[in-house]
């Protein structure tokens, strides 16, 4: 089969022959290893993520409060569209869990699927990462989905939840139904939030 060379079709044909053998540089080989590099760690970065949220979902659905504490370190922080809450101690801990229990046991919920979208690491300890967290009943959404941004630490060995973020406008927490706004608050905003 001949090739075309007509430019319209065939955009190889733009490209002189010498052009299709040419060797690549040092620089440009330098550039597709770190980019081939950097896809390769955001890669376990989202799987060490997705572990650390599947944890936390196998907690919700064992009812398993003690296992639940344990992903999380003291103290660790709460944001939602207009809450911030800083929590240096289990009691609020056990009042979400017990909502989030109350909750599947309200609505039949059979399945809680966090699924991770992206994560990447921001420090040597710590991970940054954003999911969605549906909870469904016979694999149908039972409550609307809820979206989050959560940042993970590394501590002797182990990771940790160390702050959380969702797309919930509920004015308190914990809330007894979530009530989804349309998008995650930006971390500066919240940083600003909470100086004042």
């Amino acid at each position: 089969m001949i090739a075309s060379h007509n430019p319209h079709t065939d955009p190889i044909a733009q490209l002189e022959d010498e052009d299709l053998f040419r060797p690549r540089s040092p620089a440009m080989i330098q550039m597709e290893e770190e980019a081939l590099a950097q896809r390769v760690k955001e890669s376990e970065t989202l799987h060490i993520y997705q572990d650390f949220i599947d944890s936390m979902s196998e907690c919700n659905m064992a009812d398993d409060f003690e296992a639940w504490c344990a992903l999380h370190a003291l103290p660790y922080t709460v944001h939602l569209d207009e809450v911030d809450k800083v929590l240096h101690d289990h009691v609020d801990t056990q009042k979400f869990f017990t909502m989030m229990t109350d909750l599947v046991e309200k609505h039949g919920i059979n399945q809680i699927s966090r699924v991770g979208e992206s994560a990447q690491r921001i420090g040597n300890e710590e991970t940054e990462g954003y999911h969605t967290c549906y909870l469904l009943k016979d694999g149908v959404e039972a409550l609307d989905s809820v979206d989050g941004r959560m940042r993970i630490q590394k501590r002797r060995g182990r990771w940790y939840l160390v702050e959380i973020t969702n797309n919930l406008k509920n004015q308190k927490y914990p809330y007894m139904k979530p009530q989804v706004s349309d998008g995650l608050q930006i971390a500066h905003v919240i940083k600003n939030r909470m100086r004042d």
